[in-house]
């Protein structure tokens, strides 16, 4: 086009110059030749005129006219070399357009105003479940039931009416019975006199992702209502989300953590080693479980059962960690008390029995081990059963509780007060240089029982018998054994008393 513009031009120019070169022509033979040839009459004047610049003129267009069709020619060819290469380019964008409908996930389908299939690609045969392309443009999509059923006919039909875009959404259900979610967009063709022609538009199928997104709202209402506290932080620690029963339990709000890291957490709670070993542990793509405690908003601690676990990419890279924490402060009580329970009278709150041989065992091996000495003493309580039959049971536990924190007074903390059972109390003198040291302890006991207990103002009395290891016993049994027996020894001396075991004669 832009050399047939330049031909045109130069066309133009030539007649131009012709037109100049014929007005100057006659200008010389008007004004110079009757200079020159003032004897000749105006008709042989213009006869010499005639001579000499016609055959001049016809040279000059002659020369014009070849080097014109020289031109033309070269411009035919170039123009039809544009055209074919214009051509080629065509069909190579129109081939380029085919292969990627043909091959484009998304279903591309074209219609005219009547609802009759055009075009379609085989994204859109397979998500309508039609058996091949020529079964599909059969297909009127104003009127195929499944298409009017989803609503997609009338979407289409009221493109074409209106010449909207539409954009949105619907669940298409096939011949066969096949769900398929579908995502929408069309838009109106118009020929060349601006009339609607058609309808031409894309066609998703985004089940899966349907599906996935259900399942994340899912998984999303499981955790906003979950019993247990979830925290979710990037591959930095940067805090992303908590949920309200975390909220509930330690009293940090999304506003106090979001966009903090997770150190913030237990900055100040001495448990700093507890989070360096939890990083090195999820940091090395393990999930890291613990029990221990920590500290709420308030100061207040509680017990947590926390369980930290990285999140991998497609890649295999952490971008994410998930920690599920539990309180378990009431659980952990309940453990606790129910062991204390079980080492533990109920009543005095000293050691039972159970803890009491525990400790016996670990203070018999200590002595063996150091060439030690330590002392076991056996007391019970006089003439208690004649108070409890008088004045109940109720009156006996306050005098067993009185007579426990008298005796608790008067003893080392490193000592072992137990209860055994009924008005029976033990007790565990370990490490002792003399003799004199346990008879101070076991005077001091009985000096503890004058003066009267309980709101009653009993008087209560106590008999003692002491076992020294290694004379009177070189095991636990052996020396309970005899310090039970020398207890006995002290009642029929008179009671109110002590006494080292002696073996009977």
């Amino acid at each position: 086009m832009k050399k047939q513009n330049d031909l045109n031009k130069k066309t133009w120019f030539c007649l131009l110059i012709i037109m100049l070169f014929a007005v100057g022509a006659l200008t010389v033979a008007y004004f110079l030749l009757p200079i020159f040839f003032p004897n000749l009459s105006k008709p042989v004047q213009m006869a010499v005129f005639m001579v000499i610049f016609l055959p001049l003129l016809y040279f000059f267009i002659k020369r014009q006219l070849e080097h014109f069709e020289t031109q033309v020619l070269n411009a035919s060819k170039d123009i039809e070399m544009e055209k074919c290469s214009l051509f080629r380019e065509i069909d190579e964008q129109e081939e380029r357009y085919q292969v990627l409908v043909e091959n484009s996930p998304v279903g591309i389908l074209t219609c005219d105003r009547n609802g009759v299939i055009v075009m379609v690609n085989p994204a859109v045969v397979k998500l309508l479940g039609s058996p091949s392309e020529a079964a599909t443009k059969e297909v009127n999509v104003f009127t195929f039931p499944p298409l009017v059923e989803s609503g997609i006919a009338n979407h289409l039909k009221h493109c074409v009416e209106t010449g909207e875009m539409f954009r949105g959404e619907a669940v298409y259900t096939s011949k066969w019975g096949k769900v398929v979610y579908l995502r929408m967009h069309f838009v109106p063709l118009h020929d060349y006199n601006g009339k609607i022609a058609g309808v031409q538009g894309i066609v998703e199928d985004f089940t899966e992702y349907k599906k996935a997104q259900d399942q994340l709202r899912t998984y999303y209402h499981a955790i906003e209502h979950s019993p247990v506290m979830v925290l979710i932080s990037d591959d930095q620690g940067i805090i992303e989300y908590i949920n309200p029963q975390y909220t509930k339990v330690t009293g940090y709000t999304p506003a106090d953590l979001i966009g903090k890291n997770v150190e913030s957490i237990y900055a100040g709670n001495n448990i700093n080693k507890v989070y360096q070993e939890l990083r090195n542990t999820v940091t090395a793509g393990k999930v890291w479980q613990k029990e221990h405690r920590n500290v709420k908003k308030n100061g207040e601690s509680y017990w947590e059962n926390i369980s930290i676990s990285p999140v991998f990419d497609e890649n295999g890279d952490i971008y994410h960690y998930v920690s599920v924490k539990e309180d378990i402060t009431a659980r952990r009580e309940e453990s606790e008390h129910a062991k204390y329970l079980a080492y533990h009278d109920t009543l005095t709150g000293l050691a039972n029995r159970g803890l009491f041989n525990d400790r016996l065992m670990i203070s018999v091996a200590n002595a063996a081990r150091y060439q030690s000495r330590m002392a076991v003493m056996y007391m019970d309580l006089d003439c208690f059963k004649e108070i409890n039959d008088r004045f109940g049971h109720d009156v006996g536990d306050e005098l067993l509780k009185a007579v426990a924190a008298r005796i608790k007074s008067v003893i080392r903390k490193g000592d072992t007060l137990a209860r055994m059972g009924g008005d029976e109390f033990t007790l565990i003198i370990p490490d002792f240089e003399d003799v004199s040291d346990v008879e101070a302890v076991a005077e001091k006991i009985i000096k503890a029982m004058e003066k009267p207990v309980t709101q009653k103002n009993l008087q209560i009395t106590v008999s003692i018998g002491v076992a020294v290891y290694p004379n009177h016993g070189t095991n636990h049994e052996s020396l309970l054994l005899s310090a039970d027996k020398a207890m006995y020894q002290a009642k029929n001396a008179g009671k109110k008393n002590y006494r080292f075991y002696a073996p009977e004669k």
